[in-house]
């Protein structure tokens, strides 16, 4: 529903904002008749009423007999979109029941490293039909990736903090945002890790990064090898550059057989002295 519907990140920004200085609740026709009046958009009410079902979907509001209100999942104290990211890393990206695609696509995008500067030219047609026959072998799906999915992604996956768009608008896969949010999770109380068990807690947190059950689903047609120890060159770069803002400290001697950043080319430094890591250091958020 967040790639094939009118629901965005800033429409529900809004409703969120909407409900939150309406405390105690509005109505279905209530809302649509604020946010978008029919005589002034033809599809306002179709539009609103996506975006409500987005937020009852993502846990941030629920419905009381007939009034929408905000549930008790959503922080207060935080941002309208730190409540959003918080929910969508635990409903969208670390589970698909409700968005069946945009893990799976970002995964299998990430998971192609290089090979993705070989489609800058594609369109949306051909990223869904590449993706149907790589994922899916081409078998019939009940709710098949077409090209309005892939092009709804793109609402989405750089809000999400999983990369960001060149000067030519193609999108370069980096997770540096999705991973800075999750980095206490990951080390929980921890200081340090292994790079091995790093990557291994990296992949429960955040499945669709390298190693994770949506990666490993998106990159099977590739023969793709969790024992490899090989970093995409959309998480090296995150990793070698939360380094390089001091969030981790990478700690990579040069006899080290840890999983490989050499895709990014990681600068040297007094730790950063090959391209395997060997130990992760979690120095803290910003």
């Amino acid at each position: 529903m967040f790639t094939d519907g009118p629901a965005t990140p800033v429409r529900i920004e809004v409703l969120l904002n909407v409900l939150k200085q309406n405390i105690g609740g509005l109505n279905r026709g209530l809302i649509c008749s604020l946010l978008q009046p029919e005589p002034l958009l033809e599809r306002g009410p179709e539009i609103t009423k996506a975006n409500i079902h987005a937020v009852l979907q993502l846990n941030l509001a629920e419905e009381k007999k007939d009034v929408i209100i905000l549930s008790a999942e959503y922080e207060k104290k935080k941002s309208f979109k730190e409540n959003i990211l918080i929910a969508a890393d635990s409903k969208i990206l670390f589970n698909w029941k409700i968005e069946y695609h945009l893990a799976l696509f970002y995964a299998y995008y990430l998971g192609l490293n290089e090979k993705v500067y070989e489609r800058t030219k594609f369109k949306g047609e051909e990223w869904a039909d590449h993706f149907n026959k790589d994922v899916f072998d081409s078998k019939r799906q009940e709710n098949k990736f077409n090209e309005v999915k892939f092009n709804g992604l793109h609402r989405w996956m750089r809000y999400l903090g999983l990369g960001w768009y060149d000067s030519n608008d193609n999108f370069q896969a980096n997770p540096y945002e999705r991973l800075l949010r999750t980095l206490p999770d990951v080390f929980e109380k921890k200081h340090k890790l292994s790079g091995d068990d790093f990557m291994k807690r990296l992949a429960k947190v955040c499945p669709e990064l390298d190693g994770g059950d949506i990666f490993i689903k998106a990159n099977k047609y590739r023969n793709y090898n969790v024992a490899d120890k090989q970093c995409t060159l959309g998480l090296s770069h995150a990793l070698v550059d939360l380094h390089r803002d001091k969030i981790i400290r990478l700690v990579c001697p040069i006899d080290s057989r840890g999983w490989n950043i050499v895709l990014a080319q990681p600068p040297r430094d007094d730790t950063l002295k090959s391209d395997r890591i060997e130990i992760i250091e979690f120095l803290g958020n910003k």
